[in-house]
C-alpha cells in the first residue's frame, strides 16, 4: 500500500510540475498578446527600431495590403527609412484567439499617417500571429493586411 501511495504521489507531483512548466514556457494568454500588439503599434509610431526588432520573430513574414511581403529586416528598414510614417493607430473590431503558445489577432486598423510628407488615412483589415519564442517572449511571427 505504501508503494502505491509513493507511486501515486510521484505521478501527481510530476503532473503538477509538467502543467506548471507548460504554462510558464508555452501557453500564451490574451493579455500578453494585447500588450505585445500595443508595444508593436507604439514602436511603429515612434519608429523605434530596437523595439521593432525585439517584438518580431527572426523569421517574420509581414504582408501589406498591396501584396508586398517583407521579412524582418525589410520590414524594419521600411519603417525606419521609408516614406510612410504612422502618426496614430487605432484597432477596431478586435478579436484574439489563443491556441497553446500562439495568439491570433484580427482587427481593422485605422490610422493617421503621412506618406512622403503628405497626410494619409489608412483603414485596412489585419490578421496577426503572435507566438512565445524560445526566451518566453511574445513576438510577432506573421502579419497580413487586406483591403476593405
Amino acid at each position: 500500500m505504501n508503494v502505491f501511495r509513493n507511486i501515486l504521489a510521484v505521478l501527481v507531483i510530476g503532473l503538477v510540475v509538467s502543467c506548471t512548466s507548460q504554462d510558464a514556457n508555452g501557453t500564451l494568454d490574451q493579455q500578453a498578446v494585447l500588450e505585445a500588439l500595443g508595444e508593436l503599434d507604439q514602436a511603429l509610431i515612434d519608429r523605434d527600431s530596437e523595439t521593432l526588432s525585439s517584438i518580431t520573430a527572426s523569421n517574420l513574414t509581414y504582408g501589406h495590403s498591396s501584396g508586398n511581403i517583407q521579412d524582418k529586416q525589410e520590414f524594419i528598414d521600411d519603417v525606419m527609412n521609408g516614406p510612410f510614417r504612422f502618426v496614430s493607430i487605432t484597432n477596431e473590431d478586435q478579436s484574439v484567439t489563443i491556441s497553446d503558445n500562439t495568439g491570433i489577432v484580427r482587427h481593422i486598423l485605422s490610422a493617421d499617417a503621412t506618406n512622403a510628407g503628405n497626410p494619409a488615412k489608412v483603414r485596412i483589415g489585419i490578421i496577426m500571429v503572435f507566438q512565445k519564442n524560445e526566451n518566453n517572449e511574445v513576438v510577432l511571427l506573421a502579419r497580413q493586411a487586406y483591403k476593405l
